[in-house]
């Protein structure tokens, strides 16, 4: 598990407010400790490993350890971060906050990829105000970040369809039977790496069964998961 040698402060841009921190490999990471709750940690965790087993372009990602004795030396208003194992993304240096104006220069299979995967999660969190994406206008290359609201149990569909960043390229998968196939047995195959993920949970980060308390449940995840196994249930819109 990587170390986390310095906390820097911070970070004003992602809603989320995570913590950008230097690891003992000298690279920078945005952390997310117990400044963030144990739940949108492991939807972080879990979901980043589907994305990435699905093919979406998301930022390198760990656990990492906070120690007591760097806590004892940060601020006291940077505390709340906490000592123990926590979610990192690496910095990625050269990219900015994706605006709506950047959206026809992404690639339709991109778009269609990543509003069918928040669909499939549950990812109500990326809004056109608040897209929760990165762009590298030279390249013209996306990232993915934030998945902490994955899973959400109140997931409105036609909120989704409204305001998702790229909710117009819903109706091509959608009214498009082979597409549907297609993205079911996509969502089947990245399926396969959630047991894996879940194994290295920290101990602790989420609840065997039931939710409580804002808790996130396996059952939960395998219950949202599990749609993509029946038609009726994946594409409802209710």
């Amino acid at each position: 598990m990587l170390e986390i040698v310095e906390i820097t402060g911070l970070s004003e841009q992602r809603k989320s407010k995570p913590y950008l921190c230097r690891g003992e490999d000298e690279r920078l990471y945005y952390v997310k400790g117990q400044n963030a709750t144990s739940s949108s940690r492991c939807r972080e965790w879990i979901v980043g490993h589907l994305a990435r087993a699905f093919g979406l372009p998301v930022p390198p990602f760990c656990l990492v350890n906070v120690s007591p004795e760097l806590l004892a030396e940060t601020p006291d208003e940077w505390q709340n971060i906490g000592a123990g194992v926590a979610f990192a993304s690496a910095k990625q240096d050269g990219y900015q906050w994706f605006e709506l104006g950047f959206v026809d220069s992404v690639e339709r299979q991109l778009r269609r990829d990543l509003v069918m995967f928040d669909w499939w999660v549950r990812n109500q969190d990326r809004e056109e105000n608040n897209t929760n994406l990165l762009w590298e206008s030279v390249s013209k290359s996306l990232l993915v970040i934030d998945f902490d609201t994955s899973f959400d149990e109140s997931f409105f569909p036609t909120f989704f369809l409204n305001y998702h960043v790229f909710s117009r390229d819903w109706e091509d998968v959608s009214g498009d039977c082979l597409l549907r196939a297609d993205y079911q047995q996509r969502f089947s195959t990245a399926l396969a790496v959630l047991n894996e993920a879940c194994d290295n949970l920290p101990l602790g980060w989420m609840n065997g069964s039931t939710s409580s308390d804002g808790e996130l449940s396996l059952d939960v995840v395998r219950t949202v998961l599990g749609r993509c196994e029946t038609h009726d249930q994946l594409w409802r819109v209710e």
